[in-house]
């Protein structure tokens, strides 16, 4: 039977080449979305998994850059049962860097508008509470893939600082070079010297310029006795969900965020979004269903005669019912692997031209979600005409078919 059905559709290339592209378009879509939302979910998995302690941040704030605490806040975390090291910092969206803004940097980068979204951030570490950190991020990008040195105490008051790779890329000097260990930087009307270089990989975290707090009180006209969040390390470093909830307990009003909760909460926030991209897709799926229906209605009138014949020769309706059905699952099959195939290779070269640790990821899961959605749409599709066929009395077949 399944041989049968395969031979039909060879005898018909032209309809079942048609029926491919129709149905093989809404899995390209369905694959190239969630190849997105992979992306998303390895980029932040990644860049979470850099980072080992809990955040302090005030309440009902999104990220650092808008948050304020007293700066006395660090010295009552200091005082905390379990807590090992407390790191302050001050967080600002950078100000023109090179005399070029936000808006003038993206109409002149060759990504376009894309890099209004790649804004440069600064980061003002207390640097000797930030030397006794076991976990600090970009000391350890810096001595993996870096170069130059990181802030020490004496760079406390000067304007020294840390840059990645992107940025000392992104902000070439006149002659187009990158930015090397020893140029110096301008952020709004004065010029720093760079000292070290860094590398994470992670768009989110290779945009953060790392200079000593109090200059960056300066940069960002950040008030003297405030700060932006802390960085706490636990003793036990299996102990930061219960840390969490000690601070938080302690001091209300602030948001205590340990990796595991922003890992949790991304998750859950993911799964919405991957929700809301299959209801998306759906629309695209029911036009598929709709093209397969078409395709096999029509392929069924024209072999209203074969139908009459085979029932003549003791085929029985169920017989005809599944082999109808067959011919419509395996173009859902074939449509499947098109489609997927067209994804890898469409995936394969966008990667080519993305940056900053977005990769767009199609893994055998997704390929496997892809080849099912198909499979099933492609059977869904058939079984109305495979119904219609079945049900044909045989010689009424032939005298229909012969018209």
């Amino acid at each position: 039977m399944g041989v049968f059905a395969w031979r039909n559709l060879l005898t018909r290339p032209l309809r079942t080449v048609l029926a491919l592209i129709g149905l093989s378009v809404p899995i390209l879509g369905v694959m190239g979305l969630f190849s997105v939302s992979n992306g998303l979910r390895d980029l932040v998995g990644e860049t979470l998994s850099q980072i080992e302690g809990v955040m302090i941040i005030r309440e009902n704030v999104p990220s650092p850059v808008f948050s304020t605490l007293p700066a006395s806040l660090a010295d009552d975390l200091r005082r905390l049962p379990g807590v090992r090291a407390v790191a302050p910092e001050v967080w600002g969206i950078a100000p023109n860097i090179e005399g070029r803004g936000m808006l003038v940097r993206g109409l002149l980068s060759k990504k376009g508008m894309g890099s209004v979204f790649d804004q440069p951030l600064i980061s003002g570490q207390d640097i000797a509470a930030h030397m006794n950190l076991n976990s600090a991020v970009f000391p350890r990008a810096l001595k993996e893939k870096g170069e130059g040195r990181f802030l020490t105490l004496e760079d406390i008051g000067k304007p020294n600082i840390v840059i990645s790779r992107k940025l000392a890329r992104d902000f070439a000097d006149p002659q187009g070079n990158p930015r090397k260990l020893g140029d110096s930087l301008r952020i709004a009307d004065k010029n720093y010297t760079i000292v070290g270089l860094y590398e994470t990989g992670s768009l989110l975290l290779d945009v953060v310029i790392v200079m000593d707090i109090e200059t960056a009180r300066s940069v960002l006209n950040f008030a003297k006795d405030s700060i932006s969040s802390i960085y706490v390390e636990a003793k036990n470093p299996g102990g930061y969900d219960a840390l969490s909830a000690t601070i938080e307990k302690a001091n209300p009003g602030v948001d205590a965020r340990s990796m595991n909760e922003v890992k949790a909460n991304f998750g859950s926030l993911m799964g919405q979004v991957d929700k809301l991209l299959m209801m998306t897709v759906s629309l695209a799926l029911i036009v598929g269903i709709v093209g397969i229906i078409n395709t096999m209605l029509m392929s069924t009138t024209e072999r209203f005669v074969e139908f009459g014949v085979l029932r003549t020769n003791g085929w029985s309706e169920a017989n005809i019912l599944t082999l109808v059905t067959l011919e419509s699952a395996f173009l859902g099959l074939l449509a499947g692997i098109v489609g997927c195939v067209l994804a890898l290779i469409g995936t394969t070269i966008a990667n080519q031209f993305i940056s900053g640790g977005v990769h767009l990821g199609i893994n055998p899961s997704l390929l496997g979600m892809g080849i099912s959605l198909s499979v099933i749409m492609g059977t869904l599709g058939g079984l109305y005409p495979a119904w219609r066929a079945a049900r044909l009395v045989p010689m009424e077949a032939i005298r229909i078919g012969s018209h």
